[in-house]
């Protein structure tokens, strides 16, 4: 799917003058992320990502509109085959959640991690490409799991939270790849600490200590692997420090801490928010996007902050809601500028009874509904 990732993120190539007309080969992974390694600017802080937020939008324009025009008709296309259908996206999504269990086996049992990368990559190509299709990988992450160990769905919500962020603020494949690796194992130090986190009541100081080790832990795993470069190890670090200096290990501020780190941070915070733990409930999203902007509101950047609302709305995908009618809906899907009519699935009528068809409506275009309360 390379080159349709291509076309639906309007590639352009600026050395040539030209749009979408150059065929580039799919780097390999070891080979750009080693090549980024020796710049000189990767060892500076980045700073990258406040200048996308401020110019991906006026950047979108100038692209050539042919190439919009043609994303716009595959990506309608792909969609009458069913291509961002609840169902491949369930099936992405329980993929890659098998693939982050053997990566935990493989992490305990000390196996050489660099034979698995390629089924990681495999993992980021897949969340990268349906994401680009649509919001149902999205809808996915909202699901309940039966699942009794938290730990691979983390990983697996958060790597697609994170991805979701990166796209929206226009990263490319490279930058994509960053921030899907960090996002990958950046917790999984915590499987070492599993004992701990499976306790039903609230730690003890002592035991908070310990947790803060899996950021070294993460480190000694990825260290251990030469497909890891220094961002990415960098990104691992920093994704508990906060902006106001709040955060640990270092205490580090604003732009101080990797701009990686600072969509990691914020990905992590809202998908721990809004799932169950083993000593508490989680929050509906749209509590917790109210948290987000309210109580959290100093922790993260501002600007991505407000990409990330932008994007998963006030009334996040998965969230479910009653209308102005009475009737319960499902969020499926958010509007860009949009953030308060989302579209929705209707689940229940006014009476409480539930739809057996589906009933799909764009809150956007449809002036006189719209949403009372979240449920």
């Amino acid at each position: 799917m390379p080159r349709m990732f291509d076309v639906l993120r309007n590639k352009v190539d600026n050395t040539s003058g030209e749009t979408g007309q150059k065929k580039e080969k799919k780097p390999k992974p070891l080979a750009s992320e080693n090549k980024e390694k020796k710049s000189d600017s990767e060892k500076k802080p980045l700073h990258f990502p406040k200048e996308i937020l401020k110019n991906h939008k006026r950047e979108e324009k100038k692209t050539d509109d042919r190439f919009s025009l043609a994303s716009e008709k595959l990506i309608s296309t792909m969609r009458k085959h069913g291509t961002d259908s609840h169902e491949k996206a369930s099936e992405i999504y329980e993929n890659a959640l098998k693939t982050i269990k053997v990566l935990l086996v493989k992490i305990r049992t000390k196996e050489n991690l660099d034979l698995y990368m390629p089924k990681i990559y495999e993992v980021l190509d897949n969340i990268f490409n349906q994401l680009v299709l649509g919001d149902s990988l999205l809808n996915n992450i909202c699901e309940k799991k039966n699942e009794t160990y938290y730990l691979p769905n983390h990983i697996i919500n958060t790597l697609i939270l994170s991805s979701a962020l990166g796209l929206s603020m226009g990263f490319n494949k490279s930058r994509l790849n960053h921030i899907g690796l960090a996002s990958v194992f950046y917790d999984v130090g915590l499987d070492a600490l599993r004992e701990i986190i499976a306790q039903p009541r609230k730690l003890t100081g002592a035991e908070y200590n310990l947790i803060k080790t899996h950021i070294d832990k993460s480190l000694e795993v990825v260290g251990a692997t030469d497909a890891i470069n220094e961002v990415v190890k960098d990104t691992i670090r920093m994704h508990h420090e906060r902006v106001n200096g709040s955060g640990y290990p270092l205490g580090l501020k604003t732009d101080k801490i990797n701009p990686y780190a600072n969509i990691l941070g914020l990905a992590d915070t809202y998908e721990t928010l809004t799932h169950d733990r083993p000593h508490r409930e989680g929050m509906n999203t749209h509590k917790a996007v109210t948290f987000l902007i309210s109580s959290l509101k100093d922790n993260f950047d501002t600007a991505v902050t407000k990409i990330f609302v932008n994007k998963m709305s006030v009334y996040p995908i998965g969230s479910i809601v009653k209308l102005s009618t009475g009737e319960v809906a499902r969020i499926i899907s958010v509007r860009s500028g949009s953030p308060l009519r989302p579209v929705v699935m209707i689940i229940k009528n006014a009476y409480g009874e539930h739809v057996t068809e589906r009933n799909i409506v764009d809150l956007s275009r449809q002036t006189l509904l719209f949403i009372r309360e979240a449920l």
